[in-house]
């Protein structure tokens, strides 16, 4: 069956719901041999508006088209959010009656209505994400590009409820005046321990509590253009490019099992080993996760402030910027590919199954390649590195060529995982995926730099052979566009 577009689905819906409300009212023998649960709308002027199986399934054509051909809506919204704004809208002019005239009008009108919608619907959210940071943020926030990390203490310095929250909300306007206080004392006490004389938490303060306590850190952005439900979904995204793109910048593969958002999918801080031997259970082995970090904040944010380094701050908060503010960025295509090329190296690095994580590794190097496979991927690896093919690597006991490498990692690795050829779990890619991981970092902080002073066009394929960005020391700060899109920056 072919795929109906908007105005084809909406007739689709109209005739079902025609069907169903013949003369504009409900006719229930319309239903006969449908076993499918009631799903009724209330539409504006009281009636209601039973959507059946027809209905649903012409609903769902709708939204599939409406986004297809409709890409630029006045504000970005989730499929779900669509779907519920065109279910809604369709059974108000159905239960006015209004839906009687062409096809194309009744689109139209549709339309219209949707758009009326769009245009009163807030869209500016600021969102916060509880996390697990090497606490760099802990003598101040630290900033990058758009995303602030803060503090629990800082963050609750910084936010409030509106005043009628006070005064409507359980426990009253007196007790919740109080609750930033009550608040950050129950924080700073152990989980778990209370005291018999301990005062009552004010109900906000309560409401708090629970999604503070999963993390000492705060992720902190503002985003518009979205509904709210996508804008929660993007922001979380932004977030998490973010302490990811930091633990890229700080190297090493503990920080990004240190680094993540506090409702993550993580393995537990400690783990226990049982054995029995012999008929007889042996003392319990222990062992500590990757999540214990080795640096205090305070060195981390040292670190960080290094000169060397601050050029990769600079360029992840240029990838931020256009993933908050794609509609002004230069290049938000390609920022968005670097975004979604991190997080499968960072899930790749936190993964426990050294299969998966070398797809994984392999998938984050194929999505900067746009879909290259092992030819491009090499490719594009000696034009970031200025590395010969024939570069050797230890993995494990022996020395293997960069070609080797990529073709293992790619075609032996991530492709035959993928397609179900490597099935014993028991096989062991340890050696193979640490380097392949250090392949993709290399590769994935090259490109950020890169992207920061390119000038080219915004294309999917560009950092297969994104220019080089040439330092000039006496340029005077200026930058100087390359004819292959690149820049020769100055320094000052």
């Amino acid at each position: 069956m072919s795929e109906l577009n908007r105005k084809q689905a909406l007739a689709k819906l109209v005739e079902a719901l025609d069907r169903v409300y013949p003369q504009g009212s409900y006719d229930h023998t319309a239903l006969d041999g449908e076993h499918s649960p009631p799903d009724f709308v209330t539409a504006r002027n009281g009636q209601q508006r039973l959507f059946n199986r027809p209905a649903k399934i012409a609903l769902l054509s709708l939204v599939d088209a409406w986004q297809k051909e409709v890409p630029k809506l006045a504000i970005r919204v989730e499929s779900k959010q669509l779907e519920w704004l065109l279910r809604q809208n369709v059974a108000d002019l159905h239960a006015d009656n209004i839906l009687k005239a062409s096809a194309s009008e009744n689109l139209r009108m549709l339309d219209d209505t949707v758009q009326k919608v769009l245009d009163q619907t807030k869209t500016d959210f600021i969102h916060s994400f509880p996390a697990r940071t090497l606490g760099m943020e802990h003598a101040e926030p630290l900033a990058v590009g758009p995303v602030s990390i803060m503090t629990r203490e800082q963050w609750v310095g910084v936010v409030e409820f509106s005043e009628y929250a006070k005064k409507s909300c359980l426990d009253g306007e007196d007790a919740n005046q109080d609750w930033k206080e009550a608040l950050l004392l129950a924080l700073a006490k152990p989980k778990g321990i209370v005291t018999p004389d301990e005062p009552r938490m004010p109900w906000l303060a309560v409401q708090m509590y629970g999604p503070l306590k999963t993390g000492r850190s705060v992720m902190r952005v503002k985003l518009s253009g979205y509904e709210r439900s996508l804008s929660t979904k993007a922001a979380r995204h932004i977030c998490k490019t973010a302490l990811d793109g930091l633990s890229l910048i700080l190297g090493g593969e503990n920080h990004f099992h240190i680094q993540t958002l506090a409702d993550e999918r993580m393995v537990p801080v400690s783990n226990h080993t049982i054995i029995e031997q012999d008929g007889y259970l042996m003392t319990p082995g222990f062992a500590l996760s990757k999540q214990v970090p080795g640096l205090s904040g305070k060195k981390v944010k040292e670190v960080l402030d290094e000169e060397h380094l601050l050029p990769m701050r600079d360029a992840l908060a240029h990838i931020l910027d256009g993933l908050v503010s794609p509609d002004s960025h230069p290049h938000p295509l390609l920022a968005m590919r670097w975004a979604t090329a991190l997080d499968w190296l960072a899930e790749g690095t936190r993964e426990v199954s050294e299969a998966i994580a070398l797809a994984k590794i392999g998938t984050s190097l194929d999505v900067l390649t746009e879909g290259g496979k092992f030819g491009k991927i090499l490719d594009m690896l000696t034009h970031l590195t200025g590395w010969k093919e024939e570069r050797e690597f230890r993995v494990g006991a022996n020395d293997r060529t960069l070609r080797w490498l990529v073709k293992e990692l790619y075609d032996h690795g991530r492709s035959k995982i993928l397609h179900g050829n490597v099935f014993d779990r028991l096989q062991t890619f340890a050696e193979v995926r640490k380097v392949g991981a250090m392949l993709a970092r290399i590769a994935l902080i090259e490109c950020a730099l890169r992207l920061k002073h390119y000038t080219g066009d915004d294309e999917h394929t560009a950092f297969r052979t994104i220019p080089k960005v040439i330092v000039v020391p006496d340029a005077g700060g200026v930058d100087l566009a390359t004819p292959e899109g690149g820049a020769i920056v100055g320094k000052v």
